[in-house]
Protein backbone atom coordinates (compact mmCIF):
# COMPACT_ATOMS: atom_id res chain seq x y z
CA UNK A 1 0.00 0.00 0.00
CA UNK A 2 1.25 3.47 -0.86
CA UNK A 3 1.74 6.16 1.76
CA UNK A 4 -1.53 7.84 2.77
CA UNK A 5 -0.71 10.90 0.68
CA UNK A 6 -2.64 13.33 -1.45
CA UNK A 7 -0.96 11.58 -4.37
CA UNK A 8 -2.41 8.19 -3.42
CA UNK A 9 -5.82 9.81 -2.96
CA UNK A 10 -5.65 11.22 -6.51
CA UNK A 11 -3.77 8.37 -8.21
CA UNK A 12 -4.84 6.71 -11.42
CA UNK A 13 -5.57 3.01 -11.33
CA UNK A 14 -2.98 0.43 -12.33
CA UNK A 15 -3.71 -3.28 -12.89
CA UNK A 16 -2.23 -5.13 -9.93
CA UNK A 17 0.73 -7.27 -11.01
CA UNK A 18 1.13 -10.82 -9.69
CA UNK A 19 3.51 -12.12 -7.04
CA UNK A 20 6.62 -13.92 -8.26
CA UNK A 21 6.02 -17.64 -7.76
CA UNK A 22 8.18 -20.49 -9.02
CA UNK A 23 11.31 -20.50 -11.18
CA UNK A 24 11.83 -18.16 -14.13
CA UNK A 25 14.47 -17.04 -16.64
CA UNK A 26 14.82 -13.63 -18.28
CA UNK A 27 17.45 -11.40 -19.85
CA UNK A 28 17.34 -8.71 -17.16
CA UNK A 29 16.01 -8.57 -13.62
CA UNK A 30 15.43 -5.17 -12.03
CA UNK A 31 15.02 -4.97 -8.26
CA UNK A 32 12.84 -2.00 -7.34
CA UNK A 33 9.82 -0.54 -9.14
CA UNK A 34 10.65 3.11 -8.62
CA UNK A 35 11.61 5.48 -11.40
CA UNK A 36 15.15 4.13 -11.78
CA UNK A 37 13.95 0.57 -12.16
CA UNK A 38 10.94 1.34 -14.33
CA UNK A 39 12.97 3.59 -16.61
CA UNK A 40 15.71 0.98 -16.98
CA UNK A 41 13.12 -1.69 -17.76
CA UNK A 42 11.37 0.46 -20.35
CA UNK A 43 14.60 1.41 -22.13
CA UNK A 44 15.97 -2.15 -22.09
CA UNK A 45 12.72 -3.51 -23.52
CA UNK A 46 12.93 -0.98 -26.34
CA UNK A 47 16.40 -2.40 -27.05
CA UNK A 48 15.03 -5.93 -27.33
CA UNK A 49 15.71 -7.38 -23.88
CA UNK A 50 13.19 -9.36 -21.84
CA UNK A 51 12.86 -7.66 -18.45
CA UNK A 52 11.26 -8.57 -15.13
CA UNK A 53 10.87 -6.02 -12.32
CA UNK A 54 10.54 -7.20 -8.71
CA UNK A 55 9.03 -4.87 -6.12
CA UNK A 56 8.73 -5.64 -2.41
CA UNK A 57 5.68 -3.39 -2.03
CA UNK A 58 3.66 -1.57 -4.72
CA UNK A 59 4.92 0.13 -7.86
CA UNK A 60 6.00 3.63 -6.83
CA UNK A 61 5.86 2.79 -3.11
CA UNK A 62 9.12 4.62 -2.29
CA UNK A 63 10.29 8.16 -2.95
CA UNK A 64 9.30 7.95 -6.63
CA UNK A 65 5.63 7.97 -5.65
CA UNK A 66 5.57 10.29 -2.63
CA UNK A 67 8.25 12.95 -3.13
CA UNK A 68 7.73 16.65 -3.76
CA UNK A 69 7.78 15.89 -7.49
CA UNK A 70 10.31 18.63 -8.28
CA UNK A 71 12.21 18.53 -11.57
CA UNK A 72 15.58 20.08 -10.68
CA UNK A 73 18.61 20.58 -12.91
CA UNK A 74 22.00 19.40 -11.66
CA UNK A 75 23.20 16.33 -9.78
CA UNK A 76 24.59 17.87 -6.57
CA UNK A 77 23.89 20.59 -4.03
CA UNK A 78 25.68 23.10 -6.30
CA UNK A 79 27.53 23.34 -9.60
CA UNK A 80 30.60 24.29 -7.57
CA UNK A 81 30.45 20.87 -5.89
CA UNK A 82 30.17 19.20 -9.29
CA UNK A 83 33.22 21.03 -10.66
CA UNK A 84 35.27 20.43 -7.51
CA UNK A 85 34.41 16.71 -7.45
CA UNK A 86 34.48 15.83 -11.15
CA UNK A 87 36.61 18.48 -12.83
CA UNK A 88 35.18 21.06 -15.20
CA UNK A 89 34.94 18.86 -18.30
CA UNK A 90 33.14 15.93 -16.65
CA UNK A 91 30.99 18.29 -14.58
CA UNK A 92 29.79 19.94 -17.79
CA UNK A 93 28.92 16.53 -19.27
CA UNK A 94 27.05 15.50 -16.12
CA UNK A 95 25.21 18.81 -15.97
CA UNK A 96 24.12 18.44 -19.59
CA UNK A 97 22.81 14.97 -18.74
CA UNK A 98 20.75 16.50 -15.91
CA UNK A 99 19.29 19.00 -18.38
CA UNK A 100 18.44 16.08 -20.66
CA UNK A 101 16.85 14.32 -17.67
CA UNK A 102 14.22 17.03 -17.29
CA UNK A 103 13.51 16.99 -21.01
CA UNK A 104 13.24 13.20 -20.86
CA UNK A 105 10.40 13.51 -18.33
CA UNK A 106 8.59 15.93 -20.62
CA UNK A 107 9.16 13.74 -23.67
CA UNK A 108 7.89 10.64 -21.88
CA UNK A 109 4.80 12.45 -20.64
CA UNK A 110 4.00 13.42 -24.23
CA UNK A 111 5.01 10.11 -25.88
CA UNK A 112 3.13 7.87 -23.46
CA UNK A 113 0.24 10.25 -22.74
CA UNK A 114 0.94 10.30 -19.00
CA UNK A 115 -1.56 12.39 -17.03
CA UNK A 116 0.61 13.73 -14.18
CA UNK A 117 -0.04 17.50 -13.92
CA UNK A 118 3.30 18.47 -15.49
CA UNK A 119 4.00 22.13 -14.62
CA UNK A 120 6.96 24.29 -15.66
CA UNK A 121 9.13 26.51 -13.44
CA UNK A 122 11.52 25.85 -10.55
CA UNK A 123 12.65 28.46 -8.05
CA UNK A 124 15.30 28.51 -5.32
CA UNK A 125 14.92 31.31 -2.79
CA UNK A 126 17.32 32.96 -0.35
CA UNK A 127 16.20 32.47 3.24
CA UNK A 128 18.72 35.05 4.49
CA UNK A 129 20.17 38.22 2.98
CA UNK A 130 23.64 36.73 3.35
CA UNK A 131 22.67 33.97 0.89
CA UNK A 132 21.91 36.35 -2.00
CA UNK A 133 25.52 36.63 -3.12
CA UNK A 134 25.69 32.84 -3.45
CA UNK A 135 22.67 32.92 -5.73
CA UNK A 136 24.22 35.64 -7.89
CA UNK A 137 27.42 33.60 -8.18
CA UNK A 138 25.42 30.50 -9.04
CA UNK A 139 23.70 32.30 -11.91
CA UNK A 140 27.09 33.51 -13.17
CA UNK A 141 28.61 30.00 -13.08
CA UNK A 142 25.58 28.40 -14.74
CA UNK A 143 25.79 31.00 -17.51
CA UNK A 144 29.56 31.14 -18.08
CA UNK A 145 30.63 27.55 -17.39
CA UNK A 146 27.55 25.54 -18.41
CA UNK A 147 25.82 27.91 -20.85
CA UNK A 148 22.59 27.45 -18.91
CA UNK A 149 20.08 30.34 -18.72
CA UNK A 150 19.40 30.41 -14.97
CA UNK A 151 17.78 33.72 -13.97
CA UNK A 152 18.51 35.79 -10.87
CA UNK A 153 15.44 37.29 -9.17
CA UNK A 154 15.32 40.16 -6.68
CA UNK A 155 13.45 40.06 -3.38
CA UNK A 156 10.61 42.06 -4.93
CA UNK A 157 10.35 39.65 -7.85
CA UNK A 158 10.36 36.65 -5.50
CA UNK A 159 7.55 38.19 -3.45
CA UNK A 160 5.54 38.73 -6.63
CA UNK A 161 6.16 35.16 -7.83
CA UNK A 162 5.46 33.42 -4.52
CA UNK A 163 3.20 35.69 -2.50
CA UNK A 164 5.67 35.40 0.40
CA UNK A 165 7.39 38.49 1.85
CA UNK A 166 10.24 36.70 3.66
CA UNK A 167 12.73 35.81 0.92
CA UNK A 168 15.67 37.98 -0.15
CA UNK A 169 16.16 36.93 -3.77
CA UNK A 170 16.60 33.74 -5.72
CA UNK A 171 17.24 31.83 -8.93
CA UNK A 172 14.56 30.84 -11.41
CA UNK A 173 14.80 27.98 -13.90
CA UNK A 174 11.96 28.05 -16.44
CA UNK A 175 12.93 24.57 -17.71
CA UNK A 176 12.49 22.95 -14.29
CA UNK A 177 9.12 22.20 -12.80
CA UNK A 178 7.11 19.51 -11.05
CA UNK A 179 4.79 16.56 -11.56
CA UNK A 180 2.36 14.42 -9.61
CA UNK A 181 5.06 11.87 -8.75
CA UNK A 182 2.86 8.82 -8.25
CA UNK A 183 0.85 9.34 -11.43
CA UNK A 184 4.06 9.91 -13.39
CA UNK A 185 5.58 6.73 -11.96
CA UNK A 186 2.44 4.68 -12.59
CA UNK A 187 2.12 6.13 -16.08
CA UNK A 188 5.68 5.16 -16.93
CA UNK A 189 5.10 1.68 -15.51
CA UNK A 190 1.98 1.31 -17.63
CA UNK A 191 3.98 2.27 -20.73
CA UNK A 192 6.67 -0.26 -19.80
CA UNK A 193 4.12 -3.01 -19.20
CA UNK A 194 2.50 -2.33 -22.57
CA UNK A 195 5.92 -2.82 -24.16
CA UNK A 196 6.28 -6.20 -22.47
CA UNK A 197 7.97 -5.56 -19.12
CA UNK A 198 6.81 -8.06 -16.49
CA UNK A 199 6.14 -6.53 -13.07
CA UNK A 200 5.88 -8.51 -9.83
CA UNK A 201 4.59 -6.72 -6.73
CA UNK A 202 4.84 -7.85 -3.10
CA UNK A 203 7.79 -10.01 -4.10
CA UNK A 204 10.62 -9.00 -1.75
CA UNK A 205 14.07 -10.16 -2.79
CA UNK A 206 15.74 -12.06 0.04
CA UNK A 207 19.03 -13.00 -1.63
CA UNK A 208 21.19 -12.41 -4.68
CA UNK A 209 23.57 -15.09 -5.93
CA UNK A 210 26.42 -13.31 -7.71
CA UNK A 211 27.12 -15.97 -10.32
CA UNK A 212 27.94 -15.87 -14.03
CA UNK A 213 24.19 -15.78 -14.53
CA UNK A 214 22.89 -14.02 -11.39
CA UNK A 215 20.12 -15.73 -9.45
CA UNK A 216 17.57 -13.48 -7.74
CA UNK A 217 15.67 -15.19 -4.94
CA UNK A 218 12.38 -13.69 -3.75
CA UNK A 219 10.20 -14.93 -0.92
CA UNK A 220 8.14 -17.28 -3.12
CA UNK A 221 10.09 -17.58 -6.36
CA UNK A 222 13.36 -16.98 -8.15
CA UNK A 223 14.65 -15.71 -11.50
CA UNK A 224 17.87 -16.51 -13.34
CA UNK A 225 19.10 -13.65 -15.54
CA UNK A 226 21.95 -12.45 -17.73
CA UNK A 227 21.96 -8.97 -16.19
CA UNK A 228 20.82 -7.68 -12.81
CA UNK A 229 19.96 -4.09 -11.86
CA UNK A 230 19.75 -3.19 -8.16
CA UNK A 231 17.54 -0.10 -7.90
CA UNK A 232 16.41 -0.28 -4.26
CA UNK A 233 17.76 3.18 -3.36
CA UNK A 234 17.04 4.08 0.30
CA UNK A 235 15.83 0.55 1.06
CA UNK A 236 18.94 -1.43 0.11
CA UNK A 237 20.17 -2.17 3.66
CA UNK A 238 19.68 -5.92 3.98
CA UNK A 239 19.95 -6.73 0.29
CA UNK A 240 23.49 -5.43 -0.35
CA UNK A 241 24.91 -4.32 3.02
CA UNK A 242 28.18 -3.02 1.56
CA UNK A 243 26.33 -0.61 -0.74
CA UNK A 244 24.15 0.53 2.16
CA UNK A 245 27.22 2.07 3.78
CA UNK A 246 27.42 4.64 0.99
CA UNK A 247 23.98 6.13 1.59
CA UNK A 248 22.13 7.69 4.49
CA UNK A 249 18.35 7.09 4.48
CA UNK A 250 16.97 10.50 5.44
CA UNK A 251 13.32 11.06 6.32
CA UNK A 252 11.52 13.76 4.36
CA UNK A 253 7.93 14.74 5.09
CA UNK A 254 5.20 16.56 3.20
CA UNK A 255 1.83 17.98 4.12
CA UNK A 256 -1.05 19.06 1.92
CA UNK A 257 -3.16 22.02 3.00
CA UNK A 258 -6.63 23.03 2.04
CA UNK A 259 -6.68 25.03 -1.24
CA UNK A 260 -4.91 28.39 -0.95
CA UNK A 261 -5.63 31.74 -2.67
CA UNK A 262 -4.53 32.21 -6.27
CA UNK A 263 -1.95 34.86 -5.32
CA UNK A 264 0.03 32.25 -3.40
CA UNK A 265 2.45 30.87 -6.01
CA UNK A 266 0.42 32.48 -8.76
CA UNK A 267 2.34 30.72 -11.58
CA UNK A 268 3.01 27.69 -9.38
CA UNK A 269 6.74 27.01 -9.67
CA UNK A 270 8.35 24.35 -7.52
CA UNK A 271 10.17 26.24 -4.74
CA UNK A 272 13.02 25.32 -2.38
CA UNK A 273 14.63 27.60 0.19
CA UNK A 274 18.33 27.92 1.01
CA UNK A 275 18.40 26.57 4.56
CA UNK A 276 20.58 23.59 5.39
CA UNK A 277 17.39 21.91 6.63
CA UNK A 278 15.54 23.14 3.59
CA UNK A 279 11.83 23.41 2.95
CA UNK A 280 10.28 22.89 -0.47
CA UNK A 281 6.79 23.70 -1.66
CA UNK A 282 4.40 24.04 -4.58
CA UNK A 283 0.69 23.75 -5.31
CA UNK A 284 -1.09 20.73 -6.69
CA UNK A 285 -3.61 20.88 -9.51
CA UNK A 286 -6.45 21.50 -7.03
CA UNK A 287 -4.73 24.48 -5.40
CA UNK A 288 -3.51 22.77 -2.23
CA UNK A 289 -0.15 23.90 -0.92
CA UNK A 290 2.23 20.95 -0.68
CA UNK A 291 4.97 21.78 1.84
CA UNK A 292 7.86 19.45 2.58
CA UNK A 293 11.10 19.15 4.50
CA UNK A 294 12.71 17.55 7.52
CA UNK A 295 10.96 17.82 10.88
CA UNK A 296 12.91 15.62 13.30
CA UNK A 297 16.18 13.98 14.26
CA UNK A 298 15.48 10.41 13.16
CA UNK A 299 14.27 8.45 10.13
CA UNK A 300 10.86 7.99 11.78
CA UNK A 301 8.01 10.41 11.25
CA UNK A 302 7.68 12.73 14.28
CA UNK A 303 4.32 12.94 16.01
CA UNK A 304 4.30 16.75 15.71
CA UNK A 305 4.87 16.87 11.95
CA UNK A 306 1.63 18.80 11.29
CA UNK A 307 2.43 21.42 13.92
CA UNK A 308 5.97 21.90 12.61
CA UNK A 309 4.82 22.19 9.00
CA UNK A 310 1.99 24.57 9.89
CA UNK A 311 4.43 26.85 11.72
CA UNK A 312 6.78 26.94 8.72
CA UNK A 313 3.95 27.68 6.32
CA UNK A 314 2.64 30.52 8.47
CA UNK A 315 6.14 32.00 8.75
CA UNK A 316 6.50 32.03 4.97
CA UNK A 317 2.91 33.06 4.26
CA UNK A 318 1.47 35.13 7.14
CA UNK A 319 -1.76 35.46 5.17
CA UNK A 320 -2.29 31.70 5.61
CA UNK A 321 -2.41 31.80 9.42
CA UNK A 322 -4.75 29.08 10.64
CA UNK A 323 -4.40 27.05 7.44
CA UNK A 324 -5.86 23.55 7.69
CA UNK A 325 -3.71 20.51 6.90
CA UNK A 326 -5.58 17.80 4.98
CA UNK A 327 -2.91 15.09 4.87
CA UNK A 328 0.71 14.47 5.82
CA UNK A 329 3.07 11.68 4.84
CA UNK A 330 6.72 10.90 4.40
CA UNK A 331 9.50 8.37 4.01
CA UNK A 332 13.17 8.04 3.23
CA UNK A 333 15.37 9.34 0.46
CA UNK A 334 18.94 8.13 -0.06
CA UNK A 335 21.64 10.75 0.50
CA UNK A 336 25.33 10.19 -0.29
CA UNK A 337 28.15 11.97 1.52
CA UNK A 338 28.91 14.20 -1.48
CA UNK A 339 25.22 14.59 -2.40
CA UNK A 340 25.86 13.09 -5.85
CA UNK A 341 24.34 9.90 -7.31
CA UNK A 342 26.20 6.63 -6.80
CA UNK A 343 26.31 4.34 -9.85
CA UNK A 344 28.46 1.25 -10.33
CA UNK A 345 28.81 -2.50 -10.80
CA UNK A 346 29.04 -5.34 -8.29
CA UNK A 347 30.36 -7.49 -11.13
CA UNK A 348 30.39 -6.95 -14.88
CA UNK A 349 26.71 -7.87 -15.28
CA UNK A 350 25.29 -6.59 -11.95
CA UNK A 351 24.62 -2.85 -11.84
CA UNK A 352 23.44 -0.53 -9.08
CA UNK A 353 22.08 3.03 -9.05
CA UNK A 354 21.07 5.01 -5.95
CA UNK A 355 21.74 8.08 -3.84
CA UNK A 356 20.12 10.86 -5.87
CA UNK A 357 20.09 13.01 -2.73
CA UNK A 358 16.96 15.01 -3.55
CA UNK A 359 17.43 15.24 -7.33
CA UNK A 360 15.78 11.92 -8.11
CA UNK A 361 12.54 12.91 -9.80
CA UNK A 362 14.34 13.63 -13.06
CA UNK A 363 17.76 12.02 -12.57
CA UNK A 364 16.46 8.60 -11.51
CA UNK A 365 14.68 8.23 -14.82
CA UNK A 366 17.80 9.37 -16.63
CA UNK A 367 19.83 6.90 -14.59
CA UNK A 368 17.65 4.11 -15.94
CA UNK A 369 18.31 5.29 -19.48
CA UNK A 370 22.09 5.42 -18.92
CA UNK A 371 21.95 1.93 -17.42
CA UNK A 372 20.19 0.60 -20.53
CA UNK A 373 22.88 2.20 -22.68
CA UNK A 374 25.57 0.47 -20.62
CA UNK A 375 23.95 -2.98 -20.74
CA UNK A 376 23.56 -2.71 -24.51
CA UNK A 377 27.24 -1.90 -25.02
CA UNK A 378 27.62 1.89 -24.74
CA UNK A 379 28.75 2.59 -21.16
CA UNK A 380 30.37 5.98 -21.74
CA UNK A 381 27.69 8.07 -20.06
CA UNK A 382 27.00 5.56 -17.29
CA UNK A 383 30.71 5.40 -16.50
CA UNK A 384 30.88 9.19 -16.26
CA UNK A 385 28.97 8.65 -13.00
CA UNK A 386 30.86 5.54 -11.87
CA UNK A 387 34.03 7.68 -11.86
CA UNK A 388 32.62 9.96 -9.15
CA UNK A 389 34.48 9.20 -5.94
CA UNK A 390 32.20 8.21 -3.04
CA UNK A 391 33.02 7.60 0.61
CA UNK A 392 31.24 5.31 3.05
CA UNK A 393 29.48 6.87 6.00
CA UNK A 394 31.66 6.43 9.11
CA UNK A 395 30.58 3.68 11.46
CA UNK A 396 28.60 1.75 8.87
CA UNK A 397 24.85 1.26 9.12
CA UNK A 398 24.84 0.92 12.93
CA UNK A 399 25.91 4.52 13.57
CA UNK A 400 23.85 6.16 10.85
CA UNK A 401 20.90 7.02 13.12
CA UNK A 402 22.95 8.87 15.77
CA UNK A 403 25.03 10.46 13.02
CA UNK A 404 21.85 11.71 11.36
CA UNK A 405 20.55 13.15 14.63
CA UNK A 406 23.86 14.94 15.23
CA UNK A 407 23.85 16.29 11.69
CA UNK A 408 20.30 17.61 12.04
CA UNK A 409 21.23 19.46 15.24
CA UNK A 410 24.32 20.93 13.58
CA UNK A 411 22.42 22.01 10.47
CA UNK A 412 19.73 23.57 12.66
CA UNK A 413 22.39 25.61 14.44
CA UNK A 414 23.86 26.73 11.10
CA UNK A 415 20.41 27.80 9.91
CA UNK A 416 19.92 29.81 13.10
CA UNK A 417 23.31 31.49 12.73
CA UNK A 418 22.85 32.21 9.03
Amino acid sequence: MHADSIYAATAHTFPQPPHLVGEHKTDVVVIGAGLTGISAALELTLKGYSVSVLEAHDIGWGASGRSGGQLIVGIADSVETMIRTMGKADAKKAFDISVEAIQLVKDRVARHNIDCDLTSGQLEVASKASHVRDFQQSVDIHTTEFNYPLQFKTAEEITDMTGSPIYHGGCYDPAGGHVHPLNYTLGLARAAAELGVRFYEHSPVVDIKQQKQPLVIADKGQIRCDYLVVASNAYIDRLVPDLARYILPVGSYICATEPVPDNVLKDNPAVADSKYLLSYFRKDVDGRLLWGGRTGLTRNMPENVRQVMTKRIEQAFPQLKGIRIEKHWGGNIAVTMNRMPHFGRLQNNIYFLHGYSGHGMAMSGMGGKLLAEAVSGDAERFDLFTRIRHNRYPGGTLLRAPALAAAMIWFGIRDALG
